[in-house]
Formats: structure tokens, C-alpha cells, sequence
């Protein structure tokens, strides 16, 4: 073989390889997420939806990863942490290289053990305990405070309006449980023992029994650790039984569905927020998301709190795939979350990861709902 023809033949394979190393670049990098499509906490779940689409839609308009798209694969747990864990396992299979934001304290806990088998980063969750947080979780990357931190806010303005007896309601399972837990330590914390602890039954059967139990109590604030459906079944029974007591919700209840469900019983509903106000446009993050989200919906965006927490989740995500190295391995994933030291994503919202350490945001707030429907701060 002449010199020409071998110099055009290496030409040819170079070119090949180039080829073939760009199509490889250019690969969607895969996020994987399992959330509640369907089931008691599917308008949550859908919305959550929708705000990580926006989230990526937008990162991929403006040139990806290094070029490449990031694509999210879903699938529907139906609000069930065993469903949730084979959604995990499927998802590894199919070669995602994280799994973005598990929905609820349960499905958190479930997923977690199947992540870190796989190593796969858990990158952000709704509803998290301290698993998240430390060594034990090295492939969990945590945003939001713990739910201690949005009970002690509640506690704190409480005491403050002169707010003593205080009654919690938390729905009869792993979640509630560790919520009536939490309230317990803070309440103690306060020199303060509730006047009752009830606990709901998860379809709601006996809320009528708890109406009567906090009447008895004379509780004057009460915390509720319960998921939505349960909650406003609380709620609107309490005020249709001439209960006037406040009742103070976790920031996953903040949303418009539950306002809706509410109905005429939306007045002394407390709710704890983990993020500025989603209507406030004159904050950067804000704007970036009423962006995103009006953008990939047509102007027909309905901004929320759980919807900015998400977009502030799915930033954090971004940040480590720009920091995971030009291949975006799950490990290089890991590496380049936890070398992104501290970082403030909104007005009192930041994180700090390094190895060994999962130091999330610690900002709470706090909303009611007025007479219109809207939340006030």
C-alpha cells in the first residue's frame, strides 16, 4: 500500500473517530425521576412534573451540558414507596446517571437504599430525615430544611402571638410518626409539652374522632404532619364542627390545589415556606423560573411555592452536571456536587456539600392564604 493511499486511509479513520467520539459527546445525559402521578398527591406530583421539564427545556435551549441534552425519564409511583423503589431499579437499569427529586418522606426513604446500591445520586427530595444528611447518605444531595426546622418555625410563632397550648395531629405512619417525633423535641426544646397528640388515620376515617380530641385539648395552635388529602379532611371538619383553633401545615401542603380543596376554610391555615415568594420577580431565581415554566407552558403558568423549590432543586442538579467532567459519570456526578462548596441560590437559601457532609438550606417562612385565595406573606 502506497504512502497516499495509507495517509488518506488514516484520515479516513480519524475522521471516523471523530465522528464517533462526537456522537458520543452528544448523547443525552439521562436523569431519572419517580413521582407521584397518580394517586392521593398526583397534582403535586404533575406540577413537579412540569417544572423540571421547563428546568431542562431551558438548559438545553441555551446549548445543554457541553452540548449535550439532558433528558428526564419518568415514571409514576402512584404516591407507594415500593412502587417507588422498583421505579428506582428500572431507571438505574436504563442507565441514568441521578435520580431527581423523590417525592415524600417515604418514598425518600425507600429509594435511598436502591440508590445507593446502584450509586446513583439522589440529587434534591421533598421530604427528607436525617438519612439524607450524613455519611450514611453519600449519594444523597438534600436542598430543603428538615421538617424539625419547619415545626420549630412554627413553634417559635406560636409562642410569640402567646400561642402555649399546642395540640399536634400527624398521620398514622413512618412519616407522621417522625414528624410527631420532631414536634415532640421541639416542643421540649421550648420548656412546652403538647396538650394533645392525635394520630389520622391515612384515608382519614377517624378525623371526625381527632375534631373532637382537639377540642378537648383547648389547643390553641396545632401543628398537622399530614399529606394533603388527610389534612384539608382535618381541616374543614375542625371549622365546620366551630373548632377556631390555628392550624399550622408543612410547606409540601402550600399549593393551590390544597387552597382550592380548602374552600371557605382557608382562614388561621399557617403554612410553612422553604423558598421567597414564587410571584416576586425583582429576585433573579424568581424571574428564571416564571421564565422557564411560562415559557414551556405558553404563558399559562401558575407559580407556586412547591414549583420555585423545584426549579431551585433542579439549578442545584445543573450545577453538578457542569461540574461532573465531560463524560457525566454517576461518580464524576458525586465529585462535582460535592466540590461545589457553598452555594446561595435565593435570599437566605443556600447548600453546602463536600465529602462526608450534606449541609442543606435551613431558611423557613411562613404564608396564609387571603380572602381572594392567594398567599400572603
Amino acid at each position: 500500500m502506497d504512502a497516499h493511499l495509507l495517509g488518506r486511509l488514516a484520515a479516513t479513520i480519524l475522521a471516523l473517530s471523530s465522528l464517533s467520539a462526537a456522537a458520543q459527546t452528544n448523547d443525552d445525559i439521562l436523569i431519572g425521576a419517580s413521582l407521584p402521578l397518580s394517586g392521593p398527591n398526583a397534582a403535586a406530583g404533575q406540577e413537579t412534573l412540569t417544572v423540571a421539564k421547563a428546568a431542562f427545556e431551558a438548559l438545553n435551549a441555551a446549548g445543554g451540558i457541553q452540548g449535550r441534552k439532558v433528558t428526564l425519564k419518568v415514571l409514576d409511583d402512584e404516591f407507594s414507596p415500593p412502587k417507588a423503589a422498583e421505579n428506582v431499579r428500572k431507571l438505574e437499569a436504563q442507565g441514568v446517571v441521578a435520580l431527581f427529586n423523590c417525592w415524600g418522606t417515604a418514598i425518600c426513604r425507600a429509594v435511598l437504599p436502591v440508590a445507593t446500591e446502584g450509586r446513583l445520586p439522589l440529587v434534591t427530595g421533598i421530604g427528607l430525615d436525617d438519612a439524607m444528611r450524613g455519611p450514611a447518605g453519600r449519594y444523597a444531595f438534600n436542598v430543603r430544611p428538615t421538617t424539625d426546622d419547619e415545626i420549630a418555625r412554627m413553634v417559635r410563632q406560636m409562642t410569640t402571638i402567646g400561642q402555649v397550648r399546642i395540640g399536634v395531629v400527624y398521620q398514622d405512619d413512618a412519616f407522621g410518626k417522625s414528624g410527631q417525633a420532631a414536634a415532640q423535641g421541639v416542643l421540649a426544646r421550648a420548656h412546652l409539652k403538647a396538650v394533645g397528640e392525635f394520630a389520622m388515620a391515612r384515608d382519614g376515617s377517624n378525623v371526625s374522632t381527632v375534631v373532637q380530641g382537639l377540642r378537648a385539648s383547648e389547643a390553641q395552635g396545632v401543628v398537622v404532619v399530614a399529606p394533603p388529602h388527610t389534612a384539608v379532611a382535618l381541616i374543614r371538619q375542625a371549622r365546620q364542627a366551630g373548632l377556631a383553633t390555628q392550624f399550622y401545615c408543612l410547606a409540601a401542603q402550600a399549593h393551590r390545589k390544597m387552597v382550592a380543596d380548602l374552600g371557605e376554610h382557608t382562614s388561621g391555615v399557617v403554612f410553612t415556606t422553604l423558598v421567597p415568594s414564587p410571584w416576586n420577580a425583582g429576585l433573579p431565581i424568581v424571574r428564571e423560573y416564571q421564565q422557564a415554566v411560562s415559557g414551556a407552558t405558553g404563558g399559562k403558568a401558575d407559580y407556586s411555592y412547591l414549583g420555585l423549590e423545584v426549579y431551585i432543586n433542579a439549578r442545584v442538579l445543573i450545577e453538578g452536571l457542569r461540574k461532573a467532567g465531560p463524560k457525566v459519570t454517576r461518580e464524576g456526578l458525586v465529585s462535582g456536587l460535592e466540590g461545589m462548596g457553598e452555594k446561595l441560590l435565593a435570599p437566605a437559601v443556600s447548600v453546602r456539600y463536600a465529602p462526608g457532609h450534606r449541609s442543606g438550606s435551613s431558611y423557613v417562612g411562613l404564608t396564609m392564604v387571603s380572602r381572594a385565595g392567594s398567599f400572603i406573606e
